[in-house]
């Protein structure tokens, strides 16, 4: 049995318990993962063309062994971790205002949600034109791409907290920015995180039709790769390199997100703190 304490708004925290061990937890991860496998094998016998997991395998250790796959998956790292910062900060900062204004999300959300419908292979151009072939210019669209589900995201977690928490805020005397923060806010939170997650994956997506559509836009490598499988025919490298960014955003979901989640559920009281789960 194990179990993990997770800190509550007043200062203490909750003990939740698991009876599950650690293989347990991770078995259904793992056994999904084999039969992809075995799929992907079967598919690779089928088709004369897509590398084998073998092969796959065999290119993932030449890369690791020249710096390759650390170089991919560190840049990946910083540049997805500065543009989403960006489009965080400012997504939510902007939500907030839109759930708190009625003219404002009148105005904006009709438009907001015609942009996150756009295609993201449509600003690419326009990015290169304006900015220049340069990863900032990839920057922009992976910010731009993700800033529109954030912020109808947190303006929707801001429209949906009960009236009956504000009025009781304004009862005790909150003036608006400290109803702000310790009313909207926190009754908001876990509706803010399904935004910001909409928005990581939406943000991910441009950066790899970003490299996929102009390898000049490269700001990770992976467009280095695509030029190259594009001019040799060879697809071994391309599938080691989706199976790194797989393998991102795999680690992403598990470390980050799935934990803040979870953390979310038990401090308003969605898990039971005292049974196992």
């Amino acid at each position: 049995m194990s179990t993990s304490s997770i800190p509550t708004r007043d200062g203490s925290s909750l003990e939740v318990r698991s009876n599950a061990p650690w293989w347990r937890r991770t078995a259904p991860i793992v056994v999904t993962g084999i039969a992809l496998v075995v799929l992907w094998a079967l598919a690779a016998a089928v088709a004369d063309n897509l590398p084998t997991p073998g092969a796959t395998a065999a290119e993932l250790a030449r890369m690791a062994g020249d710096g390759q796959l650390l170089s991919i998956f560190g840049r990946i790292t910083l540049f997805m971790s500065a543009c989403f910062a960006v489009a965080a900060a400012g997504g939510v900062a902007l939500g907030l205002l839109l759930g708190s204004s009625t003219w404002l999300d009148r105005g904006l959300s009709p438009y907001l949600a015609a942009l996150q419908g756009m295609p993201t292979s449509m600003w690419i151009p326009v990015a290169a034109v304006v900015l220049g072939t340069s990863p900032w210019s990839l920057a922009a669209v992976v910010t731009i791409g993700a800033m529109p589900a954030i912020m109808l995201g947190t303006r929707s977690a801001v429209k949906n907290v009960p009236p009956l928490l504000i009025r009781a805020g304004r009862t005790f005397g909150a003036d608006r920015g400290s109803l702000m923060r310790h009313v909207v806010l926190p009754a908001a939170l876990p509706g803010i995180m399904t935004g910001l997650e909409l928005g990581w994956s939406i943000a991910f997506r441009c950066l790899v039709a970003g490299e996929i559509f102009s390898g000049a836009l490269s700001g990770t490598g992976i467009g280095d790769v695509i030029d190259r499988s594009r001019e040799t025919g060879e697809l071994t490298e391309m599938m080691a390199t989706i199976l790194i960014v797989l393998a991102f955003t795999l680690l992403v979901d598990r470390i980050v997100f799935a934990r803040v989640q979870h953390r979310l559920r038990v401090s308003r009281g969605l898990v039971d703190a005292g049974l196992p789960h």
